[in-house]
């Protein structure tokens, strides 16, 4: 009797471009879907350096006070009156009341600019604001 030799051929070898198809069409759907936060940042604030602390974590709805050197206030990249910015306040209060808030005060603003918008988030029912400060480096 003869024993025939299996052929030789793809039965050992595994089709590898089904699975980079795969590996590419989820690296498109991730890059799809992530969102990209810009911060937002005032470029005419400077702020002061602390020794220690924690970066504030990036939530996805931190409204950004900036209290410039000259006392001026900038909300959503824009300038605010300080009765405008109480108003605002409220009402981001009363959409969601777990609202956070970062106050960024200039290094050469007065404390009691910077003590004003801290002021206007206690009255508005914030239950968290925080004041952002930069490391060393």
């Amino acid at each position: 009797m003869r024993i025939r030799k299996p052929q030789e051929g793809d039965a050992g070898v595994i089709n590898m471009s089904s699975l980079l198809d795969v590996m590419f069409i989820l690296i498109i759907f991730f890059l799809a879907t992530t969102t990209f936060q810009q911060d937002e940042r005032d470029i005419k604030v400077n702020l002061p350096e602390s020794a220690e602390g924690q970066a504030l974590s990036s939530a996805a709805k931190v409204i950004v006070i900036n209290v410039r050197a000259d006392g001026t206030y900038v909300m959503a990249s824009q300038e605010i009156a300080v009765e405008a910015m109480q108003t605002a306040l409220f009402n981001a209060i009363q959409a969601d009341p777990q609202q956070k808030v970062l106050i960024r005060g200039d290094r050469q603003a007065l404390h009691g600019h910077v003590a004003i918008a801290v002021s206007l988030c206690k009255r508005a029912g914030v239950h968290e604001a925080n004041l952002g400060y930069q490391l060393p480096r």
